[in-house]
């Protein structure tokens, strides 16, 4: 097995055991060494681990398992180990999979680079690493031979990919059907289109807000739900009493799929699904006066990067500002962010202005924090605390 070493400069990584090593701390102790290969890791003389060798922009290595762990030691038992503590730590956590859960993520689960989601019978995978492309298929047998999932299913189309040079391709790794299954939620049942929808499928890390939600009193209300994807808010606002729900997406096939849940759980008249540009569709609600009970506001991420924050800051103001002109007085807002560069504090404090601007006071009912929307996160991966939302009585 070839070997690469770490650095001094990783000291503090090393310590708290972190997966992902940049790649001005690693050197090659070997030529020839491929891009996603297996390799041993030293730090000075001694063996500290066994990873991935990977030239993805700053990474250079992804480690899979540090000997303190005492690991297994070939590649194959490491992958069957990884997963295996990943699904215990689920079971005991009480995940069920026709709820859906995350089974791992990332380097909190010692796989760096790895996201799988599990629905029903079948396990959803994402790789943004050469490494765990070139051993999908052990990570699939895994997954089946353990009883994690009947099927596995590689969903390979994210942007980043494309940035780092991966191939884009969905396709099943183990089993085979539609590339859709049904979860229930709370008192919802939604369908998980894991083929042709966004990310794995469906959003595991609003589900606390959207649990909350179902609680609160929406009587004969009306809801905005705005960047919806699959109405799972909406649906969630109606099986609490809301009257109607406008729901708002500019995704083609992700209308189709909110259509979907809408009927699935008996709501196809309460539910209005308009196709557009939100910003857009907000400035024309607004400039008419339509007010709602309650207003959803779950946009992408506006700061992909540093370089955009000051882009993205003033894009979250306008839109946040504008949603809370559409909510009633004495009604609801849910805003949330998924940008890691956008602070929870800078989030809360925008709607909080706003409010202040139109003579509304600000209570917090609710705080989806990084670590209720992703459970399970290890306390030292900060950056995989990225999302945040905020569930906020405006009176």
């Amino acid at each position: 097995m070839k070997r690469v070493k770490i650095t001094k400069g990783a000291e503090k990584f090393i310590k708290q055991r972190s997966y992902t090593i940049f790649s001005k701390w690693v050197r090659k102790l070997d030529n020839g060494i491929r891009n996603g290969e297996f390799v041993e890791v030293y730090r000075g003389k001694d063996l500290i681990g066994y990873g991935f060798y990977e030239e993805i922009g700053s990474i250079g290595v992804r480690l899979l398992a540090y000997i303190s762990e005492n690991p297994p030691d070939t590649l194959e038992e490491i992958i069957r180990w990884r997963v295996e503590k990943a699904y215990k730590i689920r079971m005991r956590g009480g995940e069920r999979p026709e709820a859906g859960y995350r089974l791992a993520y990332a380097d909190s689960d010692g796989m760096p680079g790895l996201i799988v989601d599990v629905f029903n019978d079948v396990s959803v995978v994402q790789s943004t690493s050469f490494g765990w492309d070139n051993n999908l298929h052990q990570l699939a047998e895994s997954l089946v031979e353990l009883g994690v999932s009947e099927k596995v299913f590689a969903k390979n189309d994210q942007r980043a990919r494309k940035l780092y040079g991966l191939p884009v391709y969905k396709r099943y790794l183990a089993g085979d059907g539609d590339g859709s299954t049904l979860i229930r939620e709370g008192d919802a049942i939604f369908i998980v289109d894991y083929m042709r929808g966004h990310k794995t499928g469906f959003y595991l890390d609003q589900r606390p807000a959207r649990l909350r939600i179902s609680n609160i009193d929406l009587s004969n209300g009306t809801v905005l739900d705005l960047f919806s994807y699959n109405a799972a808010f909406a649906v969630h606002s109606l099986l609490a009493g809301a009257s109607e729900a406008l729901i708002v997406e500019e995704d083609e096939p992700s209308t189709r799929i909110a259509l979907e849940n809408l009927r699935l759980n008996g709501h196809i008249v309460k539910g209005h699904v308009m196709r557009g540009r939100v910003e857009k569709v907000l400035d024309y609600l607004v400039g008419r006066k339509r007010m709602f009970d309650l207003v959803v506001v779950d946009p992408p991420a506006f700061i992909p990067s540093p370089e955009f924050v000051d882009k993205g800051r003033r894009a979250y103001k306008v839109l946040f500002k504008n949603a809370v002109k559409a909510v009633k007085p004495g009604g609801f807002i849910y805003a949330s962010s998924c940008s890691y560069h956008l602070s929870p504090s800078e989030l809360l404090d925008m709607v909080k202005v706003a409010a202040e601007s139109l003579g509304y006071e600000s209570r917090v009912v609710f705080e989806n924090t990084p670590f209720n929307s992703n459970p399970y996160t290890r306390v030292v991966d900060q950056e995989l605390r990225y999302l945040k939302g905020y569930l906020i009585l405006l009176s």
